[in-house]
């Protein structure tokens, strides 16, 4: 029993770094934003948006590459005789394989689809070419980084890994002021300073790794392809998942780009930033308990890991909970304060993108237990297909009429679709109990839900129409503490009250001492 409170007070610590992480970094972000829309411009801020997710999407196998990465240190670190340094060397050179794929990918299709699919002004398509070639080479740093920044997170060094993020988001926001003032092609110096923020991210991994674990970073090259093979047969099948989420972020851009422009992609970018912060929250949160939940599944002891997965996915809705309400009450307001020009239809889609991100949360944990089975071949396929089908399908929408935030409507049907179809799968293949889960991980979260709809529509309510600004922000605060209150109360298990006082009276009585 000492020995899981241990873990849990571990992921505890772990999560409250993270949440820290994510919120400075939203921060940042969220000013950032507002500067390079002043700095840019709407048409620029727009040319940039799309120009840069058309690279990311080439990126995707650089994500699915980070999970696949992480897992399979933490199972080398976990058998007697493991060898980290192998499994580095490996992953490091598929790294660099990946990111020569993406250069030649980029340097053909994306190339492509910058001359003959994306609408642009064409006295603008040669700033919309450098700034590609510039996003090209930042992606490729990126991908030969992720190795070194999978090893930090591998070994729990969850701080670490937030002071490298928040230096670097500290050196965006100034060179994002120094935008304001620049004289020459600001589109240039935005997506120049992007890249230097990329490889000062490389240079501070790399050199914590060295400094820690220097002889598993030691440059050595690994034989024998069973091994090569076994985790690029794993990657391929995540990668269908990050193909998706890839696909979802940013071919939504691209199909939104060529019905409405760049001005609609200006409006939606918003949203996706409130987006990434809100998932960045959950998924950074899943994180923090990933490398037990696949050590006690390789253990044998599944028990501890389920048990990890239901207390994952109810914390993963509560904590998205406290995140969409608070935003949603006053969603107008916050975004006149934020980026003082709203674009038009920027309100819709980042009402609609938090119900979304909600239903989005609902996810939450189960992904981390398929990959600790190392069973994931059915559900990659399953959930990139019927991700990828939403974007022929806005398409269809968008003929017909639809309006912009269509795109965002037809994801919200997916997630529910594909949550059903994920269960059924886990039953199938692992002998997971579905209804178990629910009663388990969703009844206190969906109650916790349910009231805080009630008490946004009260709070509509009752909020005059021409109420000031400090009684708005007075508003948000309010929300905060009932949502808080809630999910303490209502959300948590009676054992996960007494612990969480328990823990606040020790820390409380020692630091008087």
């Amino acid at each position: 029993m000492s020995e899981f409170r241990s873990a849990n007070i571990r992921i505890a610590k772990n999560t409250v770094i993270i949440y820290v992480r994510v919120v400075l970094i939203a921060l940042i972000g969220f000013l950032c934003t507002r500067f390079v829309m002043d700095g840019l411009g709407m048409y620029d801020f727009g040319l940039f948006s799309v120009v840069g997710g058309t690279i990311m999407m080439l990126g995707f196998l650089s994500t699915a590459m980070n999970t696949t990465t992480r897992r399979y240190i933490n199972v080398e670190m976990g058998k007697p005789d493991g060898d980290p340094g192998r499994i580095f060397n490996i992953c490091l050179v598929v790294h660099i394989g990946m990111a020569l794929l993406v250069l030649l990918l980029s340097e053909t299709i994306g190339l492509y689809y910058i001359y003959h699919g994306m609408k642009v002004d064409p006295s603008r398509l040669g700033d919309a070419q450098v700034v590609f070639q510039i996003a090209t080479v930042s992606a490729c740093i990126s991908i030969i980084n992720l190795p070194f920044q999978s090893l930090v997170e591998a070994h729990e060094k969850f701080l670490q890994s937030a002071l490298v993020d928040i230096v670097a988001n500290v050196f965006r926001l100034v060179m994002v002021i120094g935008l304001m003032y620049w004289p020459g092609n600001r589109l240039y110096y935005y997506a120049v300073g992007m890249a230097l923020m990329t490889f000062l991210t490389m240079l501070m991994y790399h050199l914590l790794c060295r400094r820690q674990w220097p002889e598993v970073i030691r440059w050595r090259f690994q034989r024998g392809w069973e091994t090569y093979r076994e985790i690029i047969a794993f990657n391929n099948y995540t990668a269908l998942t990050a193909l998706a989420s890839m696909a979802r972020g940013h071919g939504s851009k691209l199909v939104v780009n060529y019905f409405f422009g760049p001005l609609v992609n200006a409006a939606m970018d918003p949203a996706y930033q409130v987006e990434n912060f809100s998932l960045s929250s959950v998924n950074r949160f899943s994180n923090a308990a990933a490398p037990q939940i696949n050590q006690n599944w390789s253990g044998g002891n599944q028990a501890r890991s389920l048990a990890l997965v239901y207390k994952m996915s109810r914390y993963s809705v509560l904590l998205m909970s406290l995140i969409v309400f608070c935003a949603f009450v006053e969603l107008d307001f916050a975004l006149d304060l934020w980026l003082k020009d709203v674009p038009d239809g920027a309100l819709a889609f980042t009402q609609w993108t938090l119900v979304s991100a909600l239903v989005r949360s609902f996810m939450g944990g189960t992904q981390t237990l398929e990959q600790a089975t190392g069973r994931i071949k059915w559900f990659q396929i399953w959930n990139s297909v019927m991700s990828l089908l939403c974007l022929p399908l806005a398409f269809v929408a968008y003929l017909l009429g639809a309006q912009p935030v269509a795109i965002i409507q037809i994801y919200i049907l997916y997630s529910i679709a594909y949550r059903l179809v994920e269960f059924y799968l886990l039953h199938r293949l692992i002998g997971f109990r579905p209804w178990e889960y629910v009663r388990k991980a969703y009844f206190r979260p969906l109650a916790v839900v349910g009231l805080m709809v009630l008490f946004v529509v009260l709070y509509r309510w009752a909020m005059p129409a021409d109420a000031g600004a400090w009684l708005r922000i007075a508003g948000i605060g309010v929300t905060f503490l009932v949502t808080c209150v809630l999910a303490f109360f209502v959300g948590l298990e009676r054992w996960e009250r007494e612990e969480i006082t328990h823990t606040v009276f020790a820390y409380l009585k020692k630091d008087k001492r």
